[in-house]
This record gives C-alpha cells, structure tokens and sequence, in this order.
C-alpha cells in the first residue's frame, strides 16, 4: 500500500496538495480519479511513498486519508507546461490545480485514457519530456517563480506585435503558412470566441483543407476526441484553430503560436481563477521556445506599451491608422435636437414638450433612403438591448432595479402581448412595465438610453414596410439562427441588419454603409477601459464599411469618435497612455480587486479585516455597482501595486488564505 500525494486539478478553494491511499505502483505524473467532498475529480501525482514509512504521519492526520480511483494517464502534462501553471497560480493567488481547470478543456481532462498526449509525437525531440522527477521537481520547488515585467525566452522563442486590418493580417498568416509547411512546421492559432474560431478557420482553410482542425468547447467531446486524435497522427505539418482551454495539442512540430483578437474581452475566464488566457498561452508558448505573435486590428493598450519598452517586436509594419474608404460622419444630436426646436412653430414645441429625444437623426434617415434606392445594405449598430438601458423616476431619481438582484432592469417591448416590460439582464427576472417607483411610490418613471427595440420601433414607424433583419440575444438564440439571419440580410438588398455585438462579430463580409445608433449609454459605466472599448468597437465597424458610416451621439466632445472614425490609433493610444499614467491604471499598476458578497454590514466587517490583514499595502474599499441576488450587497477592494513588485510572496500568501467566499481577481477586466 501507498501514500500518494496529488494536485487536485479543480476551481474549489482547496489545499495545494491532497494525499490518498492506493494499492498500485503509481508513478509521478501520472493522472488518477479521486474523491474530493462529494465529488470525484482528476489529480496529478507528484509524490509516492509507502505507507509502511509513513505510519506515524498517517496516525496523527488531521483528517481521514481516502483511497485513490483509477489512473486516467500515466503522464500527460508536459514539464514545461507544469512550470508555467506554477507561475501563473503565484500571479493570480491561486493553485496550480485551479489554474490546470482553467487552461485544459473538460472535455480533455474526462478523456485522457482515450486520447495521445501532448508529446506523443516525436518525443524523443523534446528534451525530459516525460521526466517524473523534473515534473515532480517544478511542482514542489519552494521558491516561488517571479514573472518579470519582461518575460525571458529560455529556447530561442520570440514575441511579435501585429497591428492591422483584417485583410491585411490574413494575409500575413496565408504566407506565414506556407513559410512554416516548407519547413515541416506546424502553427497555432487561438482565439477568445466560438465565432471567431468559426470566423479564422472561414478565411485560411482554402487550399490547406486536409490539414487545418479547429478546436472549442462547444463541439462535443466524441468530435474533439476524434478531432485531437487526427491531429496527433498527420505526418504533414498543420494549422490548429482553437479557443485558449486547447492550451497543449498533442504535436511536437509547432513552432509558430498566433494570439488573434489579443483585445477582445473573451480571453477571461469567468470563474475562479478568473485567468487570462493571454497571458497564460504567451507563457506557455514563450516557456517552450515558440515564436508568439500578438495580433489585432487594435491591440490592448498593454500591449502597445511593451512594443514602447522595446519589451517585444514588432511582427509587421505597424498600422498606427486604419484604412477606410468608407465616408465617415459624425452626428450631434444634442445639435440636431436644438435645431428642430428653434425651427419649429410654438404650436409644435408645445406638443412636442415631454417627448421623448430623437433616436433617428435626419442623416441616418437619408441614409436608409439612398440603401432601399439602391439595393444596397445598411448594418445599424445597437450598443443595448431592449427598448432603454435604463429607467429613473423622475421624482426621486432612484434606478428601477430587479426585485430579485438588485441590478438595474431594462425595459423590452412584447411582440406578442404589445405591452412593455422590464427584463433583468443578470438574472433573467421579468417585472411589469405598471410598477411604482419602490422608493417613493411615484408613477413618474422615465426610460433612459437607446436600446435596440426602440432604434426598430423608431425605423419601422418613419419607414413602412422596411424590411428589418435582427441579430441580438433576444432575437436569435441560436447559432442557425443568426447564420440564418445573416443569409437574409445578403440575399435581400435595401434590407436593414439591425444588431447588437453579436452581428458585429458574426459580420465576414463587407457592407455597403454601416451605421451607430448610440455608443453613449457606455461612457455612464464607471470604468477605466471603456474609452479602449469604444475604440476597437468604432475600429471594427470601420473596417466593415465599404462606403460610409455614420455615428450618432450626443456626447460629440469625447475625442474616441474623432479618433475611431478615421482610424486614427497613435493619438488614440498615447492620450489614453497619460491618463492611465496620471490615474496609476495598467499598464502601469497591477491591480487586485477582493470582492464579498452577503449582508450589508457583515461583509462590510470583513473587508475591514482584509484591509487590516494586509497592511501596509493600501486597500480602497467602495460598493459595487450593482447589488447581488436575494436582496444581498457586494462590496469591493482595490489594491494598486507596481508590475515590478507583483507577484509579492507575502501579500500572495495572504490572499490564499482569505476566505472561499471571498473573491481575488488579479488584473480585472472590469472594476465594476
């Protein structure tokens, strides 16, 4: 009998290493089934002893020693990928059992005594590979591993900025192809989204078909099965498409790693550890000697910061701006509404005080005219859905929130009652339009922002009979459906594609005009990477124009639109440099946010103990922006510390040992 000492490879907030009994010869490395709580879960072993030596230790355990199931895999992980888990778990105040959950796909942790491991092929190339002991060794090293502001490259690998529009870069990568098959190597491609993998594999498979796969969690796990099994047997060289959770692929030859989309908000993880896949591919890539290369239309302002640093090269010339031959407009409609006012007869402004603010400006009505003159498409761009993002009463000025969350509702128009109601975005909750204001009991209440409903309900009123295709969560809840809508939309010239986020990535093909009902509603959220967010949207909507966009917004002054409406990226990001610099926002701090959830006073209590317990570093405490389910509160702490001092091994120690029901996210997308 044997005492084994394993990683459990899952998100609960658990001890770095579990021991269990087990009857066999089990070597390190290995993958074995074992019981956690309720449970049964997957554990790498990096440990065995025999029980006999053992005896006095197991006597004075602290809990009950459990036997261990079967073994899915001898070894699976490679050395090199367990070193970059033990990294990224010291970053994010994590274990490395978490971070394994994060970056490997379920679908492969429940197959792994069906499929090849990632070094399956040619491994004699790959230098201890399969060492037990070095594998043993990266995961109980005492010391913890520091990520240097500048990552080092210890085989050779190198990472590479590539900035420019879409036709541009596949362009590149159809030649990079071909460079990498004439060498037998293989190359890798990940992307944050299903769609985009849909997208990216649309646009190089011609030519390569036999030897392009793509890889993502919606597929089912016979069909990634199959799919890794297939990848691991083709002699000629490949190209693999995948989402981040497809962080190893069982092939040797793969010299070229490509991070596409690098600044959409895909790439975090939305459960504990909260990763971001970027930095856990550029890891892993750069820790195994591959060449990386960091690519978009825009890349995140962090990552243009490091081209600056000379921290990595350039892959390309740099596109510093976007070209488009798209004729581009910006509307005032603040302007346009004061202009209709003094123009108007007094008869008519007195019948039209009350009313609500125009959603479709004069400009945007002409250009739906010329699309139905022509037989030509318009996409109108929705940043909302339903009919407005949010609902004030006008005697007290209290936001309508759900009953059930506590979360701001937005009104919605029923197709089949023609009655409005609100809709929790949150939690799903549907509540009356005939309410009250619950704080003061008035009946004043007033929808604010442009959703995507009344930008429809506007059109369909000024145009009879327009024909108005939709893509947005509510109307297309299904991958068919918008594929579907989508064929409508090209089939039918004159047509209008109405949509939220959802068409604009779904969009491969250029349009005739382009159009932005509002963006405005987005500058109201109180958060630092709006103005970027606003940005890579204008930029992606430009690039899809063939002959003009119109913006619409009553916020003219915000330079965002001057500068995404010609494309203009230098002036963008060095004005956004400064006032992440004056304000000590990334990339010049790293920034910790500690979030409880649960009755107002106690977890104000807690957070006062988080505050105390890691003195000196200072924690700004301040409420959420949104309350949390069953009527509890949220509270937030922000900690701002210098890239250089981060990960610190005291302060990460600290935040392991706070409570589960307190959640660490390091470099938060959001601070909402």
């Amino acid at each position: 009998m044997n005492l084994i000492t394993v990683i459990p490879i899952t998100r609960a907030k658990v001890a770095e290493t579990l021991s269990y009994f087990t009857g066999s010869e089990v070597p390190n490395g290995a993958i074995v089934s074992v019981p956690l709580r309720s449970k049964t879960i997957h554990g790498i072993v990096v440990e065995t002893r025999s029980v006999t030596d053992m005896k006095s230790e197991i006597k004075t355990a602290p809990y009950e020693i459990k036997r261990a199931g079967k073994v899915k895999a001898n070894i699976f992980f490679p050395v090199e990928f367990m070193i970059v888990c033990k990294k990224l778990s010291e970053y994010y105040a994590s274990n490395i059992g978490a971070v394994i959950r994060g970056v490997i796909s379920d679908s492969l942790l429940e197959s792994l005594n069906k499929i090849a491991s990632p070094f399956a092929k040619k491994i004699k190339s790959v230098k201890n590979a399969a060492d037990p002991v070095d594998q043993a060794n990266a995961i109980n090293a005492t010391n913890p591993i520091k990520i240097p502001k500048k990552i080092l490259v210890r085989k050779g690998g190198e990472i590479y900025a590539v900035q420019g529009d879409d036709e541009d870069r596949m362009s590149t990568w159809r030649s990079l192809i071909r460079q990498e098959f004439a060498k037998k190597k293989s190359i890798v491609f990940y992307v944050p989204t299903i769609e985009n993998v849909e997208a990216l594999f649309a646009s190089l498979e011609k030519g390569i078909e036999d030897y392009i796969f793509f890889l993502h969690g919606n597929l089912t796990k016979k069909i990634i099965t199959n799919t890794w099994q297939k990848i691991s047997k083709v002699d000629h060289p490949i190209v693999v498409i995948a989402t981040g959770t497809f962080s190893i692929l069982p092939r040797t030859d793969i010299d070229t790693v490509i991070i596409e989309r690098e600044n959409d908000r895909g790439w975090i993880g939305q459960r504990a550890p909260y990763l971001d896949l970027r930095r856990a591919l550029e890891l892993i890539s750069v820790n195994s000697g591959k060449t990386l290369f960091l690519a978009d239309s825009m890349l995140r302002i962090e990552t243009l910061h490091r081209l600056d640093a000379n921290e990595i090269d350039t892959g390309s010339p740099m596109k510093w701006r976007s070209i488009s031959n798209a004729k581009d407009i910006l509307v005032d409609m603040v302007k346009r509404n004061m202009i209709s006012n003094q123009t108007d007869s007094e008869e008519n402004r007195i019948k039209k005080k009350g009313e609500s603010f125009r959603i479709i400006s004069p400009e945007l009505e002409r250009l739906i005219e010329i699309n139905r003159e022509d037989n030509a498409h318009l996409f109108i761009f929705a940043a909302r859905r339903g009919m407005a993002s949010m609902t004030v009463c006008d005697d007290c000025e209290t936001i309508v929130n759900c009953f059930n969350c506590g979360s701001p509702v937005v009104l919605h128009a029923s197709k089949e009652s023609n009655r409005n109601f609100y809709l929790c975005h949150k939690c799903g909750e549907i509540i009356s339009a005939d309410i009250t204001c619950k704080n003061c009991g008035g009946f004043r209440l007033t929808p604010l922002g442009i959703g995507i409903d009344r930008v429809e309900q506007e059109i369909r009123d000024k145009f009879q009979g327009i024909e108005i295709i939709r893509i947005d969560t509510d109307t297309t809840k299904t991958d068919k459906q918008v594929s579907h809508a989508l064929e409508q939309f090209k089939e039918r010239p004159g047509s209008v594609l109405l949509g939220t986020e959802l068409a604009l990535t779904r969009i491969r093909e250029k349009v005739d005009h382009v159009a932005v009902a509002s963006l405005d509603s987005l500058f109201a959220l109180p958060d630092f990477r709006i103005p970027e967010k606003i940005m890579y949207m204008l930029v992606r909507l430009r690039q899809i124009a063939s002959r003009s966009i119109l913006v619409q917004t009553r916020k003219p002054e915000e330079n965002v639109f001057e500068y995404g409406l010609k494309g203009n990226l230098s002036d963008f990001y060095r004005g956004t440099l400064d006032e992440r610099k004056q304000f000590f926002y990334p990339p010049f701090a790293t920034l910790i946010k500690i979030s409880i959830e649960g009755k107002k006073d106690p977890i104000a209590v807690a957070m006062a103990d988080i505050r105390k317990c890691i003195e000196p570093r200072e924690l700004d405490i301040f409420p959420a922006f949104t309350s949390a389910v069953r009527g509890n509160s949220i509270i937030h702490g922000l900690l701002k510390i210098s890239p250089n001092e981060w990960p610190d091994v005291s302060l990460v120690a600290k935040l392991r040992s706070l409570s589960p029901n307190v959640c660490v996210r390091v470099d938060p997308e959001s601070l909402l």
